[in-house]
């Protein structure tokens, strides 16, 4: 069977492309952005998954004219760069204007399952291994022949299962983003100081001030993609759940905390075995595979979280 085992030696495959051709199963890519959201509650059954990489990243919410106009602004640029002589700018635009761009795909698990006997499920969420029987809740779009999921949760563990990216509201979400870039502009500076000039305070402002513009645009380009794409949709999901001041939510800090208190309850091995158990509970650092431990002591509370 092509359907995960969940054993570690299931195969991830590039794309659904692969799948097909390795498979003969034919899936379909996210539906982004969802439009009218539900929580649905209910038994769950025939729940097959799969891993794939799949179209989740900031320009798979762009609009078929919005794509359009970017791949049209590609090929411009690479035939500006073919003029220019630039030979790699001019293939490296025109690959990804023509579809062979891969900077939007993640790796995710690709589900179908039955809702209550009736309601045909299908959707991207993280590695989690749901079974049959399973008491879940589940926030999706309605289609015509099935529900697009995009979070699944099992209560009784108080687990949640996203589609990539979506594990943070925007104040969470972009001081996730900022440190990596913040410490990486520091090290430059520091760096070209180091090789090219001197540690002088004149100098050091220089460094700073100049690359401070790049980062500062680098800051806002990630601040204006990512709001208006998956963390807008992790916002959607953390209310149609329910949960309060979804702005500063985090999921990756919430279930650290979350497994710190099942250790000390001796609920929590810290022995792992990554062949299987990350598909069954979520990592200790709190990140990982897309599944998070949830509190509803944190997350039902209003105001600002304790984070």
């Amino acid at each position: 069977m092509p359907y995960a085992k969940y054993d570690g030696n299931d195969p991830i495959y590039k794309d659904k492309e692969q799948l097909l051709k390795k498979t003969g199963i034919s899936i379909t890519d996210p539906i982004l952005p969802p439009q009218n959201l539900v929580k649905l509650t209910g038994t769950l059954s025939e729940f097959k998954g799969l891993f794939c990489y799949a179209p989740l990243g900031d320009g798979a919410y762009l609009s078929d004219e919005q794509k359009q106009k970017h791949n049209n602004q590609l090929r411009k640029g690479a035939l500006l760069a073919t003029l220019n002589g630039n030979s790699i700018a001019a293939l490296a635009g025109l690959g990804h204007a023509n579809g062979n761009d891969r900077s939007n795909l993640f790796s995710a698990q690709y589900i179908t399952a039955k809702l209550n006997d009736t309601i045909t499920l299908k959707g991207w969420i993280g590695f989690y291994k749901f079974n049959d029987g399973d008491q879940v809740e589940v926030v999706a779009e309605k289609h015509d022949d099935h529900y697009e999921v995009y979070a699944m949760l099992k209560p009784c563990e108080q687990i949640i299962s996203l589609i990539p990216l979506c594990f943070a509201g925007r104040n969470q979400a972009l001081k996730y983003y900022h440190l990596p870039m913040f410490i990486f502009y520091v090290i430059c500076v520091l760096l070209m100081n180091y090789f090219f000039l001197d540690f002088s305070l004149e100098n050091l402002t220089i460094g700073f001030g100049t690359l401070g513009v790049i980062f500062g645009l680098a800051i806002f380009n990630v601040y204006k993609n990512s709001i208006a794409t998956h963390i807008t949709l992790a916002e959607r999901i953390f209310t149609v759940l329910g949960w309060q001041d979804v702005k500063n939510i985090n999921l990756v800090k919430i279930s650290k905390q979350y497994i710190a208190k099942l250790i000390s309850q001796g609920k929590y091995s810290i022995d792992w075995n990554n062949n299987i158990d990350r598909f069954i509970r979520p990592f200790k650092a709190g990140d990982g595979w897309g599944f998070y431990y949830y509190d509803l002591d944190i997350l039902y509370k209003k105001g600002k979280l304790p984070l």
